[in-house]
């Protein structure tokens, strides 16, 4: 998808300082809704909206960015009308409300437990744009288990959780560190996880 296939959310402070509505920009069908504890930063694609079967990003604005306090509603495709609150985000910290589209912004955990791209490519979070995530933040991870799609030149590979020298065999998904198609570098953080006790490293004795 090219910037044309993008449309920014309209964010609306909440009383306080405690973060933001983001609304829809636009009538359409919204799919693809972020799950309760995704962080995100400002310009980074959090869901869909398919209008006249085109399939257009819907990405964070600038000054943005925290977690998700909202659970994603119960249907697939949910028909939303312009100004729709689609769901809440809370800020972590200043750092988050600062951030940007460069990829250095999305490194936020660049000392912990985290699964980095074997090559350059576009990273989704889904198979495609009408189905959901292959994992959300909280589930459980064991090797093999797929997080996503690596596109490379057209072919899309699968991109699966490997037990490593520095991961553990078991694991939760705590935060995705890249946004939903976006263009990764080789060896540029992935996904974030939380070691699940007893999980140790594959050479933990």
């Amino acid at each position: 998808m090219s910037l044309a296939d993008q449309l920014e959310l309209i964010a609306v402070p909440l009383a306080e300082g405690a973060g933001w509505q983001l609304k829809s920009p636009t009538v359409g069908h919204y799919t693809q809704a972020p799950s309760a504890g995704s962080s995100y930063h400002a310009g980074q694609t959090c869901a869909r909206l398919v209008i006249l079967n085109r399939v257009f990003r819907l990405v964070v604005p600038a000054g943005c960015g925290g977690t998700v306090t909202t659970a994603p509603p119960g249907r697939k495709h949910l028909a939303v009308g312009h100004g729709q609150v689609l769901f809440e985000l809370h800020p972590l910290n200043a750092a988050d409300t600062e951030a940007t589209e460069s990829p250095q912004s999305l490194e936020s955990a660049e000392n912990g437990l985290v699964l980095r791209s074997a090559q350059a490519g576009r990273f989704y979070h889904s198979p495609d744009p009408d189905s959901p995530p292959f994992v959300r933040v909280g589930d459980q991870l064991r090797a093999g288990r797929t997080v996503g799609l690596l596109e490379v030149m057209k072919t899309f590979t699968p991109v699966k959780y490997a037990t490593t020298a520095h991961l553990p065999s078991e694991c939760t998904l705590k935060a995705f560190l890249c946004a939903d198609a976006t263009d990764v570098e080789e060896g540029q953080s992935l996904i974030e996880v939380e070691a699940i006790a007893g999980g140790a490293p594959a050479d933990a004795g």
